[in-house]
């Protein structure tokens, strides 16, 4: 009996592992993202099973620490190179964060038992509503890290992403778990259900699937109708290439040059627009006249809008803040500037740094910035154009992003500095995300970094041109402005709170049913 038992788990435990791989393979750069449609179907096979939700739970864990480990392997560099902590730390941070992140996984694992033993026809809806539920959790508690959601998997396959612009990234990740739940279905459960039940999942599913890709095919079709009409706005791209040790310390006469060389040289292609990197001038250029002026005079004389990543300043309360600020000048001699909302924890700010302050001691030397998150939502404009602007790891939150589309940008750009993964896989998977904003907001990206990747992202989620990484160069592409509104610019995650609200209630119920079984 113990070997049986022994033998089982060793199975199930193989097949949560191999969950874990396929889902960590659907990414860059890997980028083999057709696995998703059967990725979560080993560790389906051991949720059923397994005999408790601890076990589940335990199988699910292992998955999902497994799939994190190897997609965001390259925090150990990050951490240890630029966080300037012992190789150890790094290794720990990895797995701390891993390990809380596989808790969703663990989570979606459990409960999955709970359906299984208590539903049966509605599980073909409950099941993948349970894995968004967790998933919109992951993306929202405890300031939220969406980073490699099952949906961004598909970001390359343009036709099923469209439905995006409806339903958001969440409802791309509820297709596919409805997908894998029917492979599971069908494979485990073939003998014990009806014919009939079978053969009604199979409909709904296939229709989901063709109604989903037919308005994708759809949608690239509408999109490059609107777009015909439309007049090419030219953008460069500049890519600094400033080393993050070189950054902070060079001075900022050399820093503003590298800038305005590269700009320069763009210039032969008579831009309209040009973009440089978040904090290209990693400095409060509102407070030094000389920098401000130079590079105002030199938007002014070139008739350009520049868009440009700098340090921003306020004094409230006799105390200065500090922001993460995006600044456009443009040729008239205007300006305008948004400030970042959603800030990277232990990047640009320290968690709970008053409630916690041996936390603030203990990171003080590992370069953690102070910032402020900013709270307005404004547009930066000139004439027609209207930008909205992500800075670096807001672009993967579209309940964010949403708002500039709302709110009346006809253009998003995305400014970065993803120096700070090194030759890793992070920078392709962090330009991977970023499709998504364009697409569930029908609007081009433009989008420049420090060291890359720079690019152009059509309204449809094509990765029109982009540049090498850590490479100091500049990308001319062109651009439309577009100004109608997606289902999704309108009113965000409707379809993901009303699957979260059937999977609550679903689960509310079984109480409830049990207390009236006991009356009766």
């Amino acid at each position: 009996m113990i070997h049986r038992i022994s033998r089982s788990v060793l199975i199930n435990s193989a097949s949560a592992c191999l969950s874990g791989i396929f889902t960590a393979f659907l990414f860059p750069n890997f980028n083999l993202e057709f696995l998703a449609w059967f990725s979560l179907v080993p560790l389906l096979y051991a949720v059923n099973k397994s005999k408790s939700f601890k076990e589940s739970f335990l199988y699910g864990f292992l998955a999902g620490i497994i799939s994190y480990i190897i997609i965001l392997y390259w925090i150990i560099y990050t951490v240890h190179v630029f966080g300037n902590l012992p190789y150890y730390i790094a290794v720990f941070a990895l797995l701390l964060l891993a390990s809380y992140l596989a808790l969703y996984f663990a989570l979606f694992a459990g409960f999955s038992r709970i359906l299984l033993d208590n539903y049966k026809i509605l599980n073909i809806i409950l099941i993948p509503s349970c894995w968004v539920f967790f998933e919109f959790l992951k993306s929202n508690l405890l300031t939220g890290f969406p980073w490699e959601n099952l949906g961004f998997s598909q970001y390359l396959n343009l036709p099923f992403i469209q439905v995006s612009n409806i339903v958001g990234a969440f409802g791309l990740s509820f297709i596919i778990a409805l997908i894998n739940y029917l492979v599971f279905h069908f494979i485990f459960y073939k003998n014990l259900i009806s014919k009939k039940q079978v053969l009604l999942e199979l409909i709904f599913v296939l229709s989901v699937f063709i109604l989903v890709m037919s308005y994708g095919y759809y949608n690239i079709y509408s999109i490059n109708k609107l777009l015909k009409g439309k007049q090419p706005v030219k953008v460069a791209l500049i890519q600094g290439n400033i080393g993050m040790f070189q950054k902070w310390k060079i001075t900022k006469k050399r820093t503003t040059k590298i800038y305005l060389d590269l700009t320069k040289k763009s210039l032969k292609y008579r831009p309209q627009v040009v973009i440089w990197p978040e904090t290209a001038l990693p400095y409060i250029i509102s407070m030094y006249p000389f920098y401000w002026n130079k590079v105002m005079n030199f938007v002014e004389e070139n008739k350009i809008d520049l868009i440009f990543g700098a340090i921003g300043a306020r004094l409230l309360n006799g105390k200065y803040h500090y922001y993460n600020r995006d600044y456009m000048f443009d040729k008239s001699g205007g300006f305008s500037y948004y400030d970042k909302h959603h800030l990277v924890p232990f990047g640009e700010y320290i968690p709970l740094k008053r409630q916690l302050p041996f936390l603030a001691h203990i990171l003080k030397g590992a370069g953690i910035g102070n910032f402020t998150p900013g709270k307005r939502f404004r547009i930066l404009k000139n004439g027609n154009l209207k930008v909205g602007s992500m800075i670096c790891y807001e672009a993967y939150f579209d309940s964010l992003v949403r708002h500039f589309a709302q709110k009346g940008a006809n253009l998003l750009i995305g400014i970065t500095d993803d120096a700070w993964y090194g030759r890793t896989s992070a920078p392709y998977q962090d330009m991977s995300m970023t499709v998504f904003s364009a697409v569930e907001n029908e609007r081009f990206v433009a989008r420049a970094g420090n060291s890359g990747i720079s690019g152009i992202i059509s309204p449809a989620g094509e990765i029109l041109r982009e540049t090498n990484i850590f490479k100091r160069t500049y990308m001319i592409g062109y651009i439309k402005l577009i100004n109608r509104k997606t289902f999704f610019a309108l009113y965000g995650n409707i379809f993901s709170y009303i699957i979260n609200a059937f999977f609550i209630l679903s689960i509310m119920y079984l109480p409830l049913r049990n207390i009236f079984r006991k009356k009766v």
